[in-house]
């Protein structure tokens, strides 16, 4: 108990302070019970009941002790002293309270407080029970008295300390299932002690009760659709709460697809359970995961992820708190969801048996900055038990990132303007990111290519058609230029590799960087010459993907084959039990591992024989095992990979980089030991800026001018890498080939140009000469200059017709300088011709020399042989045997100019990358300078520079249609996914809408922004991307609408913009008519102007000022307020429900009320629309926004959705709304329903 000076205060015993224990009635049932007492002994007093008169003044006898009597017979206490002084006269009659209670007198009465939380203030606030005995002062002459007063009753409440009267407010059941509900409240104080009570209301005998409870109570084991009761019932020693009732329905029997399914235990401690780490599968655990079948995936790093814990079966649990630690510090804590708020699949309403994942799941969103190792978990249930995760026990698999470039071309013909994942790549790129173990996936888009002209590597040049017939997995173009230019030439320009053989489709992987591409040619029909065209299709790997469709099994399957996997997965073709469902974050939906919609029975692939599922479903296949088409569910138009080959596809990003601008060399590869990403070298450059929109430069040369050279048409993205470009410039021309010694200078002679070979165990330079054997033959051979006699010599291990080297006369050879262009080659005989060089490279001194290529062999001319007396001929084996080859001392170049003056000279490889093709050219430029005016492909030699292509770039590519980059996962989330969606004034069906209210309103968006479910931060609050809610802003006095764009979302802007946690949408005020309907609104005579607009709301009552604060979310909406003010009627909607400062006075809204009008103006407003149909039906125009009356017939019976139209029928005037654009007849208004598919009846005049 709290005191504070009183004056006029007799304090009474105040004892010592007992061990506070809460007392079974509360503050307010005291006082209740207090004045119930004394009320029971004042009836006995006026009954004459052991009442007796000494010295004048009347007494009672109450339970033995004598009580004197006011002149009201209300009975006074004695006088009790501030200490040791006896209560015992006050406890005989207020006998239901405790010691941790006591009396002060005051007055013949008392204060009655609690030890613990009791308080009296000088002002006579505080927290206590007040009784004090009628009383009078002198009496008068005319027998009246000075004054008089009344017994008092009170009981104070408004200062317990820290104890307030508990106010529950806003019961709701917010979750429902088969088997179980679980309940949310608001107002409970920490020290109320709250009790719920579940009736089943058809059997009176279900009846359970629970105490000392809290929002977020879980109950399960409930019977599929039974009515239930719920009431709750809050007290705390000062008072109680009014009790709260709900009644519910529990949803029709389920199947839960893994209540079956053994629960390991994860956890250490008194709490046991099972963990599933759900990103793309529900089978992955926290380890062990390479244990499970062909192995299962691992945690994937820096990635969402949706915590599944299923208790080991025993006692009833109600609620499990779980803690989030990084490093031994929380970072999170709060209630998991139960199993009744457990997501819903995605099985589609077709009236097959029901399947949810799990009865006994409780889940909760995990944050992709908290996936990382050092985390740990800690679950506590309300059993008080407790287990833990310890940091370390997580394994996880890296945090590898993909990069998808999307591309539609045409070669020959215009794109087809087909590609599917282009024109839908948010959505779709969140959609397939639920598919695969990345933590971060950025799909973009390149503008379309179209190949007017196509040079082919071998120098061929198609204008018209192609020379194959081609097909969907075949055709020279779709190789070369799809596949090998286009597609690897994205790829190589990302990572800085400027030019390549012609041909090859080498994937030069660093980090993970596919291009997918759909590709349509002109081919030679099969056996004419007439055209034909093929769209290519079905294939993918090595960082290439060529589509004909861009979504379902064939982008699952061909994307599959670059993650290297392949077909017919051995025990991982079909899904099982043990394969667990997939997981949509962004749709918060289970992917079943079932078929929702085929036909029932056992698949077989191999050695694995999978039965249906409660013999109700079959499972689905892999993608590598044929897969399944798009929306075998509600949610995803890809397939749902098994788990073993997610692992493998895990298992290969991770063996690629990830890109790191703070590594030396621009990249960094996970480390599956150590559990974290280290440094790696590589031989490409680092890239400069990453992410950044780029033209790419793509073309095919010959740096020989042999074949025909051709600049391709850029094409543009918004995401790509660029790097320095090499800036060296062509030297001086040193002498090519075979150079005649004796042509050369001293200074020539002695430089570094020259070719060597290994001759005697040393490095020698090569050279060539022809030798004539004393028979007369002659040949050529190649060998090594002896510098001692400036001679040629072959060596002793090459020998010809003698036992001993063969030399050249003094000064009389060819050396072979290391550049040129083409094979090295020499002429042994004229009959052999020129042949290509090879020479030796064995160690020792035992077999040396040079000779030609035969097949796979360098051998020597018929004859010859080594030292030891065997032919002389060797295969090529690693190092062993050796080709020469030429260095190219040219220069070829790509010089860019832009229409703002600036230029890029881009240096190329000058020899042929491939001896019997020509290049490919692949170059990313950043933006920054525009769309390239002019880029010229010249080559120069020895002889002087040649142009050998020019293009002029089209000036206005469609950049501006550029979709992406679309960028899911890690900070990212699904912002962007978010944002596509819609604004309110950019929905044309919505602006099409007349919403006369704001429940109309809120269900319109509810069901087409928010899946049915309008989110307010109090008894809705779902945490996911792309979620609805509605803000009322004390701001502006707005009610406003937001997407969320991050899951751990903060506070709503007040600015009626967008933030990095919200998308605006838009805000009633701008869609709601808050002027009454005409159409609606009664306008007889019949009623006053009150019950019309009660009426015009559908409700039973309107509601006075003073019941402001009793609204809440639930009832705000259904509620019109009615006021006086200055005498009449004015009727206000609340704006935020339980608050609200005065009405307006001024006819106006304000930021706590809209206003609807007064007494007068809406009975203005009636007898306007009353007055005649001009004037109705200018006010129907108004309201509806509408320029003129819709008639019937005009522009060929086609309409605007929603427009009202008039129909004159029998004497009145009748109105429709119209719902399609092209209609019929109107229904008869006399009919029982005169609305039908076309037209809503509104009504007449």
């Amino acid at each position: 108990m709290k005191k504070k000076p009183l004056t006029l205060l007799i304090a009474g015993l105040l004892g010592s302070t007992a061990v506070w224990a809460q007392p079974e009635l509360t503050l307010v049932q005291i006082g209740e019970k207090t004045v119930e007492r004394l009320e029971s002994i004042k009836a006995m007093a006026e009954r004459g009941e052991g009442v007796f008169e000494r010295d004048g003044e009347r007494w009672i006898t109450y339970k033995d002790v004598e009580y004197r009597l006011s002149y009201k017979n209300d009975i006074k206490f004695p006088f009790l002293p501030y200490q040791g002084g006896d209560d015992t006269p006050y406890r005989n009659v207020i006998d239901f309270v405790d010691e941790s209670w006591e009396f002060m007198m005051y007055n013949g009465g008392f204060y009655l407080m609690s030890r613990e939380f009791g308080v009296y203030e000088s002002d006579e606030q505080g927290c206590f029970v007040e009784y004090i005995p009628a009383a009078h002062g002198s009496k008068n002459n005319d027998g009246s008295y000075a004054w008089e007063r009344d017994v008092t009753y009170r009981t104070e409440t408004n200062d317990c300390g820290d104890l307030v009267k508990p106010s529950l407010t806003s019961l709701t059941v917010s979750s429902v299932s088969d088997l179980g509900a679980s309940f949310d409240w608001l107002g409970q104080n920490p020290s109320d002690k709250v009790t719920l009570t579940l009736t089943n209301l058809s059997d009176e005998e279900d009846a359970r009760r629970y105490d000392a409870v809290s929002a977020g109570f879980f109950i399960g084991g409930l019977k599929p659709e039974t009515q239930y009761e719920v009431a709750l019932r809050s007290c705390n020693s000062v008072d109680c709460a009014e009790p709260q009732l709900v009644r519910f329905t529990t949803q029709a029997s389920r199947v839960g697809f893994a209540d079956e399914i053994p629960t390991p235990n994860h956890l250490q401690g008194s709490l046991e359970g099972g963990l599933g780490i759900t990103q793309t599968h529900t089978s992955v655990a926290p380890n062990g995961n390479e244990l499970t079948g062909q192995g299962h995936l691992d945690v994937i790093m820096n990635r969402d992820a949706m915590l599944l814990f299923t208790p080991s079966q025993g006692e009833e649990i109600n609620q499990i708190r779980a803690e989030v630690l990084l490093d031994g510090e929380v970072v999170h804590s709060s209630l998991m969801l139960p199993p009744s708020a457990l997501a819903a699949s995605d099985q589609p309403d077709n009236g097959r048996m029901k399947v949810v994942f799990s009865h006994h799941a409780w889940s909760l969103p995990l944050q992709w900055n908290w996936m990382k190792p050092g985390l740990s978990l800690r679950l506590s249930d309300n059993l008080g038990r407790e287990g833990v995760l310890s940091q370390g026990e997580i394994q996880f698999g890296g945090a590898p990132e993909l990069v998808i470039q999307n591309i539609d071309m045409g070669m020959l013909i215009e794109p087809r303007n087909r590609n599917t994942m282009i024109q839908n790549l948010p959505t779709l790129a969140a959609d397939y990111f639920q598919k695969i173990p990345a933590s971060k996936l950025v799909m973009a888009d390149y503008t379309p290519a179209h190949f007017p002209i196509v040079t082919m590597p071998n120098g061929v040049v198609y204008t018209d058609k192609s020379a194959s017939t081609g097909g969907w997995h075949s055709g020279d173009m779709r190789e070369a230029i799809g596949k090998a230019m286009v597609s690897i030439g994205i790829n190589n320009a990302n990572v800085g590799i400027l030019t390549s053989a012609g041909y090859t489709q080498q994937y030069n992987r660093r980090f993970n960087h596919i291009t997918a591409h759909t590709n349509v040619g002109v081919y030679t029909k099969k056996d004419t010459d007439l055209p034909q065209v093929v769209v290519h299709g079905g294939s993918g790997g090595g960082g290439i993907v060529t589509l004909e469709a861009t979504t379902g099994n064939e982008w699952s399957h061909e994307l599959g084959h670059n993650y290297g996997l392949g077909h017919w997965p051995y025990m991982a073709s079909i899904h099982d039990m043990e394969s667990g469902w997939g997981w949509d974050a962004f749709h918060q939906r289970f992917i079943g591992n079932l078929h929702w919609k085929g036909s029932v029975y056992t698949q077989q692939q191999g050695d694995d024989i999978v039965p249906p599922f409660k013999d109700a479903f079959r499972f689905l296949v892999d993608a590598q095992n044929g897969g399944e088409q798009e929306y075998v569910g509600t949610i995803s138009r890809f397939t749902l990979e098994h788990p073993a080959q997610s692992r493998k596809a895990q298992r290969w990003m991770n063996s690629g980089f990830n890109l790191d601008s703070s590594s030396p060399s621009g990249y960094v590869q996970w480390d599956q030991a150590t559990q974290r990403y280290q440094t790696v070298e590589t031989d490409t450059p680092k890239p400069q800026q990453t992410g950044v929109p780029v033209v790419t430069l793509l073309g095919i040369y010959d740096p020989l001018n042999i074949n025909p050279s051709q600049v391709y048409p850029p094409v543009y993205s918004n995401y790509g890498n660029v790097f320095e470009l090499p800036q060296s410039e062509q030297g001086e021309f040193q002498p090519e080939g075979w150079q005649a010694v004796a042509d050369l200078t001293p200074e020539q002679i002695a430089s570094d140009v020259w070719q060597t070979l290994r001759i005697n165990g040393e490095q020698q330079r090569v050279c060539k000469f022809t030798y004539q054997a004393a028979n007369g033959d002659s040949a050529v051979f190649v060998g090594g200059v002896i510098p001692q006699t400036n001679r040629c010599g072959t060596g002793l291990d090459l020998q010809w017709h003698v036992n001993r080297d063969m030399q050249s006369a003094p000064a009389d050879y060819e050396l072979l300088s290391k550049y040129g262009v083409g094979a090295v080659t020499y002429a042994p005989t004229p009959e052999i011709g020129d042949v290509e060089l090879c020479t030796l490279n064995k160690s020792g001194n035992d077999h040396d020399g040079a000779g030609f290529v035969v097949g796979s062999y360098c051998q020597q001319i018929s004859g010859v042989m080594h030292k030891y007396g065997k032919t002389w001929r060797y295969a090529f084996r690693g190092t062993e045997v050796l080709r020469p080859n030429y260095q190219t001392q040219g220069q070829c170049q790509l010089d860019v100019e832009f229409a703002n003056g600036a230029s890029e000279r881009v240096l190329l490889n000058a020899s042929r990358h491939s001896v019997n093709e020509s290049n490919k050219f692949h170059v990313n430029l950043p933006m920054d300078n525009g769309v390239p005016t002019s880029v010229a492909l010249s080559c120069a030699d020895a002889n002087g520079e040649t142009q050998i292509a020019h293009l002029t770039p089209d000036q206005n590519p469609p950049i501006d249609q550029l979709k992406g980059p679309i960028i899911i996962g890690q900070e990212y989330g699904y912002s962007q996914v978010v944002d596509t969606i819609p604004t309110f004034a950019e929905n044309q069906a919505l602006l099409n809408v007349d919403f006369a209210t704001i429940a109309q309103f809120d269900a319109y968006v509810a069901e087409h922004y928010g899946r049915g479910t309008l989110n307010n931060g109090v008894t809705h609050s779902e945490r996911r991307a792309g979620a609805l809610y509605v803000f009322l802003n004390p701001e502006l006095g707005t009610r406003d609408y937001f997407a969320m764009r991050q899951q751990d979302a903060g506070a709503f802007p007040v600015d009626q913009a967008d933030n990095q946690d919200w998308k605006y949408l838009g805000s009633a005020e701008e869609h709601i008519n808050f002027a009454f309907n005409p159409l609606q609104f009664d306008r007889s005579s019949e009623s006053a102007v009150e019950a019309k607009v009660t009426s015009y709301f559908g409700l039973s009552r309107l509601m006075s000022w003073d019941e402001r604060t009793a609204t809440t979310w639930q009832t705000m909406n259904s509620a019109v307020f009615v006021g006086q003010v200055d005498g009449e009627n004015h009727y206000f909607i609340q704006k935020r429900p339980g608050e609200g400062d005065a009405f307006p006075a001024n006819g106006e809204a304000n930021q706590d009320w809209y206003f609807l009008g007064t007494d007068s103006t809406i009975q203005a407003y009636l007898d306007e629309l009353n007055r005649d149909l001009a004037s109705f039906e200018r006010a129907v125009l108004q309201w509806h926004q509408q320029e003129v009356m819709g008639e019937w017939g005009s522009h060929g019976q086609r309409g605007k959705v929603n427009d009202i139209y008039q129909y004159a029928f029998r004497g009145g005037y009748h109105y429709y709304r119209l719902k399609t654009e092209s209609y019929g007849y109107f229904p008869w208004p006399t009919d029982g329903n005169a609305t039908n598919h076309q037209w809503e009846y509104l009504g007449q005049f």
